[in-house]
């Protein structure tokens, strides 16, 4: 039996409540600043811990439901088995295989046809970024030469929404989330960042912010630096690939996580 959840945690007047603790932890964060604006929460913990006996994790769970109403909110998040950790590229094609058509960073447009703001806003709305905490997060990275790691929680759309115009075949949201993925992948390993973590998503299992939803996939991308960070997001080919990120995801959480080191 394998287990692994994803756990978020806002604290009652910084009253630290232990949480978690009898799996193996794949990653922890106490220093974590929302990077598209989502359920406004500035949380205090982050954690991904992994569950290889089912009374550990039953045990962990029923420890949590014990103590979640002294905490000020909670997010606990299950997480298919079956997923990919560290950076090994033919596991991650492996992954991806099915959710990719093309890795093509262009797309066959009528540039006659034109985008109100109105289609734009429903196309894009939600996947932008807190640029107030992307100057935090990369000052602090910069400052204090420290990787940032970026944990993503995706939904996609049933039928992925391109601009208008677009005269491709119609397809998914999931494929369209799978080119941009497999693009943003490539170019990564290009700068040195690394896929740290690809799974999908089983259920919410507690969430308490009235922001709850059936996510698709969860990802983690450590960028190794400040300077790769925005290097990697300035390239223009990955500029290019935004398109079918937009296309694709209906929402997303993403947050700067930097790793704790040290209980």
């Amino acid at each position: 039996m394998t287990k692994r959840v994803l756990a978020l945690i806002k604290y009652k007047n910084s009253e630290k409540i232990n949480h978690f603790n009898h799996g193996k932890v794949l990653f922890s964060s106490n220093e974590v600043f929302q990077m598209i604006e989502n359920d406004g929460i500035a949380w205090d913990d982050l954690k991904l811990v992994d569950y290889s006996e089912k009374s550990l994790y039953e045990g962990d769970l029923q420890d949590f439901d014990n103590v979640k109403d002294k905490l000020e909110n909670y997010k606990v998040i299950l997480l298919k088995p079956n997923s990919y950790f560290k950076d090994k590229y033919r596991r991650m094609k492996y992954v991806l295989k099915d959710k990719i058509l093309s890795d093509d960073t262009s797309i066959p447009l009528d540039k006659t046809k034109k985008e109100t703001p109105k289609q734009k806003r429903l196309r894009v709305e939600g996947n932008r970024p807190n640029l107030n905490n992307i100057k935090i997060v990369l000052e602090k990275s910069r400052v204090e030469s420290r990787p940032i790691n970026m944990v993503n929680l995706m939904k996609t759309r049933e039928v992925a929404m391109y601009p208008p115009g677009y005269k491709g075949k119609q397809i998914s949201g999931e494929k369209a989330l799978g080119i941009y993925g497999r693009i943003a992948y490539k170019l990564n390993t290009n700068f040195g960042n690394e896929f740290m973590y690809l799974s999908d998503v089983v259920n919410t299992i507690a969430d308490n912010t009235g922001t709850a939803t059936d996510w698709g996939s969860f990802a983690i991308v450590k960028y190794k630096s400040s300077a790769s960070m925005i290097a990697f997001n300035t390239e223009p080919r990955f500029v290019r690939s935004f398109v079918h990120k937009d296309a694709g995801i209906d929402h997303t959480y993403v947050y700067a996580a930097f790793e704790k080191i040290n209980d």
